[in-house]
């Protein structure tokens, strides 16, 4: 006759209806839950309750829980599940009965086993079976108590018989978000700037019609010091009788209209944040060099979007990918390129790159370079090529390291900080210009 494990179930009420969360999502892939949850039939007086949807990325430090009628006399959290490896494990040097494919049942002592092989010693020998080629394996043991799923329970003091609310808080990995930012230039000053968010969850459960709000900034976090029992994966403390509302400092909060009527375990959701927009903006073309480099390509070109309200913007701009288009002769519209942009407070500016101008080149040669024991001297030469049909704006950036002096320049320049200097082109459609100057260093 055929042995089975039997189960036998712990006498604890699980919750009856979770609703639906709220849920703040930080950009180092953490989050934090607040959940309401309900139990019916609660008994007055003290009684033993759970909730066991919880995803298996939860901090387990964090779990508090407020109660509207009741107090938490204890709270407990555990992760360990049944695992058929684990129980047989366990059975080691026990007798079980094993059903290898294509052979009668064999009954004798476990010796070994794991996920691949299993050994047992009958009144035959021993003998070694891969777990590929076994049926079934059989106990005479009853499993008390089991766990199928991660968690968190409750011994509690109500005050009254019937329903409990339960306003459960908590803190996960594997929830994350981004901003994916799309930029439509138009001309040289003029763009549709598109802000969406991306939120990514990588947890194992799902979260239905939850609110969401996105932080930007970044958290100082501590590993936490928890003490565990060495025969189990449980983490036991006290719940805090009160939540008390922390304040979020200098990070910003990005409110998602509406609830999520589904944010899907393994899947990503895209929200919008801003616009479609119509910005302004500055483009440039940069050509940037260093000392006695000697090249010859295409100039950079970097916009640079202020974030006020006279360029169509004055609002908070989290870091995010930023793409961008533009559009061909025909009408159409042509992917260009792609940047990272930082977080742009209000009243600030930022400056993406925006892929390199086949048409506008740029030279630098070192038409003279003198280096004596404690003086060293170089005679620069750079020149711009615009072909295109429209005036450009150019940038020219040189990097000099050292105690230096500028002589001799063509053009007035800028001093940017102690090693760089930039100097500003406008460049007539069809036109070359040569910038030269002579940079001198001395030491003792």
């Amino acid at each position: 006759m055929k042995k089975f494990i039997i189960i036998s179930l712990i006498c604890m009420l699980t919750a009856q209806t979770s609703r639906g969360s709220k849920m703040t999502v930080y950009k180092d892939g953490t989050a934090l839950v607040k959940q309401e949850i309900i139990w019916n039939n609660i008994q007055k007086g003290e009684s033993l309750i759970k909730y066991d949807d919880i995803p298996l990325s939860i901090h387990k430090d964090t779990p508090f829980i407020k109660f509207d009628n009741a107090q938490v006399l204890n709270q407990r959290f555990v992760e360990k599940v049944f695992s058929s490896v684990d129980y047989f494990k366990s059975k080691e040097g026990s007798q079980i009965n094993i059903k290898p494919k294509n052979e009668k049942y064999i009954s004798g002592k476990l010796l070994e086993i794991s996920n691949k092989i299993v050994t047992i010693q009958s009144k035959n020998g021993i003998r070694s079976f891969n777990r590929e080629n076994i049926e079934y394996l059989e106990s005479k043991d009853k499993v008390n108590s089991p766990n199928y799923s991660p968690y968190l329970s409750w011994n509690i003091k109500s005050s009254k018989t019937g329903r409990l609310k339960g306003d459960l808080v908590y803190k996960l990995s594997n929830i994350s978000w981004d901003t994916i930012y799309r930029l439509i230039i138009n001309g040289q000053i003029k763009g549709e700037l598109v802000a969406d968010a991306v939120i990514i969850n990588n947890s194992s459960k799902d979260y239905i019609n939850t609110s969401i709000q996105l932080v930007e900034g970044k958290l100082n976090n501590v590993k936490p010091k928890i003490s565990r029992s060495p025969n189990n994966n449980e983490v036991a403390r006290y719940a805090v009788s009160k939540m008390e509302p922390a304040s979020l400092g200098d990070y910003h909060i990005y409110n998602v209209e509406g609830k999520i009527k589904k944010l899907i375990a393994r899947e990503s959701i895209t929200v919008r944040m801003y616009g479609p927009l119509n910005v302004d903006y500055e483009k440039i073309y940069v050509f940037e060099n260093s000392e006695r480099q000697q090249k010859e390509e295409p100039l950079k070109v970097e916009l640079t979007l202020s974030n006020t309200e006279a360029t169509g913007l004055g609002i908070p701009l989290p870091a995010g990918k930023i793409d961008m288009y533009t559009f061909t002769g025909s009408g159409g519209i042509e992917y260009i390129g792609s940047d990272q942009m930082g977080q742009v407070p209000k009243g600030e500016s930022s400056t993406i790159q925006a892929g390199y101008a086949f048409d506008i080149t740029g030279k630098r040669k070192v038409l003279n370079y003198n280096r004596q024991r404690k003086s060293e001297e170089a005679v620069i030469e750079i020149s711009v090529n615009n072909t295109r049909s429209d005036p450009v704006q150019i940038k020219i950036v040189e990097h000099i390291n050292g105690d230096w002096v500028i002589k001799d320049q063509s053009h007035d320049y800028k001093k940017e900080d102690a090693s760089t200097i930039h100097f500003a082109i406008d460049l007539e459609p069809g036109k070359k210009e040569y910038i030269t100057y002579t940079y001198k260093k001395e030491w003792k």
